[in-house]
């Protein structure tokens, strides 16, 4: 079978359809000589006749007919599976798959953009899976992802969605107990709380120093929530991102130890998907969580 055979089919179908080689020129937009000589050319190829033509009308042969027959569904076939993926494509309706690390859903902005997603297009669907490790978006079974970098790997599209650069906090119960250190060396003989992505090797910086301080862990968590609460409870000290600590640091919850120092560990956080070319649902999601936290979430 040849690949001009393939070709030749949509032309087939389309002259038995309109019984003209003139009206089926016109839908092919194509000239009616080439129309023609095409369908000529694919009758001598086969040794058969596939139509009977007189000045009026155009009928498929017995042959013809079979072979319509069993074309014409196949192109059906095709068309709807064609159109079944443009209308995936566009419409926005249908499942998105997502990934992020717990400790980013854990912070209310992150929380707050889904669920304003939901509200604002009920006929999408999401799937949210928690990861403890980065997921390679060019193998892992996900629409997108938010990962925190420092990089992301060719050929994925990353947007970045706002910076993570945590600060030292512990409650006030925790500093009765322990005297308030004064310098980065003396979180060594703090109970601290880690949050396991980040380890046990804090990186500090003070602007114009940079010292890396190996604690000891009381406590180590896969989760910022939970850091936070420990934190809260006197059980030890925790790097957390300003904006999640602020409001109990000025309800009093909570003391930023070291001010004039920060965590090392400052990351930007992206948006990240496998390519440009998405369906619609995956773009709404996108520019709707883009949106979301250019408006300062």
């Amino acid at each position: 079978m040849s690949r001009e055979f393939f070709n030749d089919v949509p032309l087939l179908v389309e002259v038995a359809r309109r019984k003209s080689f003139t009206k089926a020129a016109e839908t092919l937009g194509m000239g009616v000589s080439t129309l023609s000589r095409r369908i000529k050319l694919l009758e001598e190829r086969m040794g058969v006749l596939l139509f009977y033509r007189d000045t009026r009308n155009v009928e498929p042969t017995d042959n013809g007919a079979y072979l319509l027959d069993r074309c014409g569904y196949i192109l059906d076939e095709v068309q709807n599976a064609y159109d079944s993926v443009v209308l995936n494509m566009q419409k926005p309706a249908g499942l998105i798959r997502i990934c992020m690390f717990l400790d980013l859903y854990d912070d209310r902005p992150f929380k707050d953009a889904l669920m304003d997603f939901a509200v604002k297009w009920p006929d999408i669907q999401m799937d949210l899976t928690f990861v403890e490790h980065p997921v390679d978006m060019r193998t892992d079974p996900f629409d997108v992802a938010f990962l925190i970098g420092p990089s992301i790997a060719l050929p994925l599209i990353a947007r970045k969605l706002l910076t993570i650069e945590p600060f030292l906090y512990a409650s006030p119960a925790l500093l009765e107990r322990y005297s308030m250190p004064l310098e980065p060396g003396d979180l060594r003989r703090l109970p601290c709380i880690v949050l396991q992505r980040f380890g046990n090797r804090w990186p500090m910086h003070d602007g114009t120093r940079q010292v890396t301080v190996e604690v000891q862990p009381q406590y180590s968590f896969g989760s910022v929530e939970m850091c936070r609460e420990f934190a809260l409870a006197g059980h030890g000290v925790a790097l957390l991102r300003r904006e999640k600590a602020e409001p109990d640091e000025r309800a009093g919850r909570l003391i930023r130890l070291l001010p004039d120092w920060s965590g090392g560990f400052v990351h930007d956080v992206y948006l990240v998907t496998g390519s440009n070319q998405l369906p619609q649902r995956v773009r709404l999601f996108v520019d709707h969580i883009q949106a979301h936290f250019a408006a300062g979430a």
